[in-house]
């Protein structure tokens, strides 16, 4: 997270702390020794950033990967 999520109203804050990029944005703080300021500690996504980093690749990359791969094909055989 660039910008503090508490200031934000509800449904954006919800939003906000469950974007993938920001448990990406703050799994890459916390692995490089430099922990987010505006973690606040309530939500899963701020308690544990690396993991939520890896759950949200792991279904995007399930569901992404094939639907490239069937454009590349359909693409490349034209």
């Amino acid at each position: 997270m660039f910008v503090p999520i508490d200031g934000m109203p509800a449904p954006l804050r919800v939003f906000a702390g469950w974007n993938p990029i920001s448990a990406v944005s703050s799994a890459c703080r916390d692995l490089f020794g430099n922990p987010n300021p505006f973690a606040t500690g309530a939500s899963l996504p701020a308690q544990h950033p690396v993991l939520m980093a890896i759950a949200w690749s792991i279904p995007l990359v399930a569901i992404f990967a094939p639907l490239a791969v069937r454009r590349f094909v359909k693409t490349s055989s034209r």
